[in-house]
């Protein structure tokens, strides 16, 4: 089997299509596959259910960008990886299929966003790789898509004085002040909890 795993064929140039990558090397490993019995991230073992080992992941090819909340920083990771991290408790959010974009300052900005708010949020629904959040609902694609600020409730259990302009502070709900975050609309949260009346 091919690491990293993928479907190479001699085009008619007699060049393999795709290009080969430069790590490519053979291997008699068996591919993880998860067990149909178990949660993501988990095996068999003898009659219950238990995560994955991490090291077990380690010849998986890496095919997820994900922010790693403990150390802040967006690294690549292998989907076993990813299930046994998350079935483990490891604190990592979904970013995306792929590649890490290093240069993407404004995705990288909206996952640590995400990761401070996501225990404030009530709901926390599964969407394919991700989870979705009080401000964000899961589409036909399976992907998290944030709500306009007009959809989420005025009122919330976690509420927060939003600086929007010089002269404007207004008391906003989680999935709105995350709603204006997500179309990057400009804000600086002052404080958690409603603005005083002073404001």
């Amino acid at each position: 089997m091919p690491l990293p795993r993928g479907m190479y064929r001699c085009g008619a140039k007699l060049t393999w299509e795709p290009p080969l990558p430069a790590g490519l090397r053979c291997t008699n490993e068996n591919p993880f596959v998860p067990d149909s019995q178990c949660g993501l991230g988990q095996r068999l073992q003898g009659s219950r259910c238990v995560c994955v080992q991490r090291e077990s992941c380690l010849s998986e090819p890496e095919s997820l960008c994900v922010l790693n909340a403990i150390i802040d920083v967006a690294v690549p990771v292998s989907l076993c990886s990813f299930h046994a991290a998350r079935c483990h408790g490891d604190p990592l959010l979904y970013m995306n299929e792929g590649a890490c974009n290093p240069a993407d300052i404004t995705k990288l900005e909206w996952a640590r966003f995400r990761a401070k708010m996501s225990s404030k949020s009530s709901a926390q629904l599964p969407c394919n790789l991700d989870t979705c959040y009080d401000w964000e609902t899961c589409s036909a694609s399976k992907k998290c898509q944030c709500k306009a600020a007009r959809e989420c409730p005025r009122t919330g259990e976690h509420m927060f004085c939003v600086k929007l302009t010089a002269q404007m502070t207004r008391s906003l709900t989680l999935c709105s002040t995350a709603a204006l975050k997500c179309i990057n609309q400009p804000f600086e949260i002052l404080h958690e909890g409603d603005c005083s009346a002073g404001s």
